[in-house]
């Protein structure tokens, strides 16, 4: 009887098994496989990690880069019962990260994909301005549907509409509402408050340039210092737009799952409003909060389709992230084995950045 439970268990598993074999890991053995070669309309040479080499500038900086991620995943693979190794693997890493920004700073921008590395830090810049906002305002939505009043299932509903309705159709509203024209909504916000209308979609010059600041003489540096493009914070409050109503249903499930119970004994003890919120709520939606960052920062890599709706080529790239640079590499550049490579950098860099961020935040979730 014992010998036949794991017979029966791995039958049932079977089919999930045969699916994520087939549509999640041969995709990407394959991907791995054509990133080897100069795959363009038809198989050319086999270059080994030539495509690699053109990405990162040379084998060195690819070196670096590789020991650095084996560094940071010893580092976050490390338990209570290897705290020693754990300090030591943090300083080796720390290390490796001061000499792998600077020959990524310098070798790989000189000499690497410059587009690819541009790239980044829009993606950057997209998580960075989305999936907080997107956490913050379904948070206070949620709260805000916790509490009991008429027409509270609709409001509900009318917050999931963004999310559902296709893309296409809300990019076509957000297109007008932040169109060229003088007469469109957000210039006519800027002319309410005394401002020159803007080119929103059309301006590729980053928000602290526009406010002045000087971005620099280095290429590189000139892409942090200068901020996001205005064009891109145009994409960045659509997407926060779509999400954050599913946010809030997700948050609005976690609240439904505290017990009422706390909130009387809370009342009881005279604890209300802030304290209640950070002490009490916040803790016991740690697991909900966690699940979100995860699915916020994956999903975030893999923006598309917002963003090439809404891209105007006149930006230059400005408001490419990795995915979008892939994307073209692949169907406009026809070079298959160079976007094969791009997207397996891109695979590594996203299950990396993963495995650092359950290590970091798992500590902090609560399961009460």
């Amino acid at each position: 009887m014992q010998k036949r439970e794991p017979l029966t268990a791995f039958l049932f598993l079977t089919p999930a098994l045969l699916l994520v074999g087939v549509f999640g890991v041969l995709p990407i053995l394959h991907s791995v496989f054509l990133s080897l070669f100069r795959w363009s309309l038809k198989p050319g040479p086999f270059l080994g990690l030539g495509n690699y080499e053109e990405i990162f500038g040379s084998l060195w900086s690819l070196a670096w880069v590789a020991g650095l991620a084996a560094l940071v995943v010893f580092a976050f693979r490390g338990t209570r019962s290897s705290r020693a190794a754990v300090r030591w693997a943090g300083r080796l890493t720390l290390a490796a990260t001061l000499g792998g920004l600077f020959v990524l700073l310098g070798v790989s921008w000189a000499d690497g994909d410059s587009d690819f590395f541009r790239s980044l830090v829009v993606t950057f810049w997209f998580v960075l301005g989305t999936v907080p906002f997107q956490m913050l305002f379904g948070l206070v939505l949620a709260l805000g549907l916790d509490a009991k009043f008429q027409g509270k299932k609709a409001l509900r509903s009318l917050f999931l509409v963004p999310y559902v309705v296709p893309v296409v159709a809300s990019a076509g509203v957000f297109d007008l509402l932040f169109s060229l024209r003088p007469e469109s909504m957000a210039n006519q916000i800027l002319h309410g408050v005394g401002m020159a209308p803007a080119q929103w979609l059309r301006e590729p010059r980053g928000l602290f340039q526009l406010a002045g600041l000087s971005p620099g003489p280095d290429p590189w540096l000139a892409l942090w210092t200068s901020g996001p493009s205005l064009a891109l914070v145009c994409i960045l409050i659509f997407n926060v737009w779509i999400y954050s109503g599913y946010y809030a249903l997700i948050f609005s499930n976690g609240l439904a799952a505290i017990p009422r119970e706390v909130y009387e004994a809370a009342k009881l003890d005279g604890v209300g409003g802030g304290r209640l919120l950070f002490r009490i709520i916040l803790p016991l939606l740690s697991p909900t909060s966690y699940f979100l960052a995860l699915l916020g920062v994956i999903s975030t890599f893999k923006a598309f389709t917002s963003v090439f709706i809404l891209r105007d080529a006149a930006v230059g790239g400005a408001t490419d992230p990795t995915s979008v640079y892939i994307f073209f590499t692949f169907f406009r550049g026809l070079r298959y084995g160079y976007a094969a490579a791009l997207a397996f950098v891109l695979f590594l860099l996203v299950l990396g950045l993963t495995l650092v961020q359950r290590r970091i935040l798992e500590r902090r979730v609560f399961y009460g």
